[in-house]
């Protein structure tokens, strides 16, 4: 467990500094208007790069979760998948609250949650089939091996 800990932590500080790279991208594509219409634009950018490297802290720290070998795949993907739909929710809703972002309609939220669902779900799929074919591999390899030991 110490080990899933650690790896946690690592890939936090790693996902913050993603997430505060890809905020930081965005912040200049967009142009941030609302972000730059803050009367003092500092502690905004300070906050909107902070909330950026939180959102990326979360969604790849909870993929340690996976490093538990006494849950399941399903309890494992269940588990990360809520960790980080709440943490997008927190995230855009943020973005409201602070004026950032306008409040899109509820069938926009509505095609963005199936959006996400969708990728999220088609990204486990090649991640499952990617180490099943290892696994298999492996297996192929281990059984190749023991059969030479027994001749």
């Amino acid at each position: 467990m110490n080990d899933v800990k650690k790896r946690a932590r690592w890939l936090s500080l790693l996902g913050f500094a993603l997430g505060a790279g890809v905020g930081l991208m965005f912040y200049f594509l967009a142009g941030s208007e609302a972000i730059l219409a803050q009367a003092d634009q500092l502690p905004a950018r300070a906050l909107y790069f902070l909330l950026c490297g939180s959102y990326g802290a979360a969604n790849m720290g909870t993929s340690a979760l996976y490093g538990i070998d006494e849950w399941s795949i399903l309890r494992c993907t269940a588990t990360h998948f809520l960790i980080v739909v709440g943490d997008t929710i927190l995230f855009f809703g943020a973005l409201i609250l602070l004026g950032w972002m306008a409040m899109p309609p509820a069938g926009v939220c509505a095609l963005i949650a199936a959006a996400y669902t969708l990728v999220y779900f088609l990204i486990w799929l090649a991640q499952y089939l990617s180490y099943k074919r290892k696994v298999k591999s492996m297996n192929a390899k281990l059984r190749s091996w023991k059969s030479q030991q027994k001749t």
